[in-house]
């Protein structure tokens, strides 16, 4: 994720991350009989969409401001 936050693919980074936590989840937990498996998915996509455009963010600023120097 920094890597790809680091060459200015800030978007791949976010969404990339996102995606293989959310479907790691959905297939950890959706033999689950109650249902509520889905609450704690849509908690995981929302979190790790947050967390990675934050960390994504400010890799790319300092990319950016390493490579201005």
């Amino acid at each position: 994720m920094c890597r790809a936050a680091a060459r200015h693919r800030v978007t791949a980074a976010v969404l990339g991350t996102t995606t293989g936590l959310t479907a790691a989840a959905y297939c950890d937990w959706s033999d689950d009989s109650t249902g509520l498996f889905a609450i704690g998915v849509g908690m995981v996509a929302l979190v790790t969409l947050a967390g990675t455009a934050a960390v994504s963010a400010v890799t790319g600023a300092a990319a950016r401001r390493a490579g201005s120097h």
